[in-house]
């Protein structure tokens, strides 16, 4: 999935294997995927892997992002601990917000924590890259999301 391709920033995410090659017939340690991640910022590039979405969390992707194509997803609040993500997980290395809607386009936050933040960012301080998408970005996201999660089913 990529996000803000063309642009001043973008992410590009893509689920590439189970953590656990054999399942142990364990809800959760059956499910977890590693996620490979690239990312593109004005002040920052960096890839990482991490275990850190869940077959069944990862699901809420795309239909996070249709909803965000379609407006149906408010502005993030920012508060005293800074920006309400509006997309979590269990694992925060990653989470999603929107930013702001414009006219033809969406400024959408990716967050960043832990093994997914690039190397030197303080662990304490919140990290995110704005990436600004059209609603037709949004969906074609959330189909190459669901293509690349198909391979790997709940087990």
């Amino acid at each position: 999935m990529q996000l803000g391709v063309g642009t001043r920033a973008s992410v590009t995410l893509e689920p590439v294997r189970y953590e656990f090659a054999n399942p142990a017939r364990d809800k959760w340690d059956d499910n977890w995927l590693v996620i490979s991640g690239q990312v593109s910022a004005p002040d920052a590039a960096w890839r990482f892997a991490a275990p850190c979405l869940t077959t069944f969390e990862a699901k809420h992707i795309s239909t996070w992002l249709r909803s965000v194509a379609s407006r149906d997803i408010p502005v993030s609040i920012v508060g005293d601990a800074g920006v309400v993500a509006s997309l979590e997980f269990t694992e925060p290395n990653l989470a999603f917000s929107v930013d702001r809607y414009q006219d033809v386009s969406t400024s959408v936050r990716v967050h960043f924590a832990l093994e997914s933040k690039p190397v030197g960012q303080s662990s304490e301080d919140q990290f995110w890259v704005e990436v600004e998408v059209t609603a037709a970005d949004l969906d074609s996201a959330a189909d190459e999301w669901d293509k690349a999660l198909s391979v790997f089913p709940d087990r």
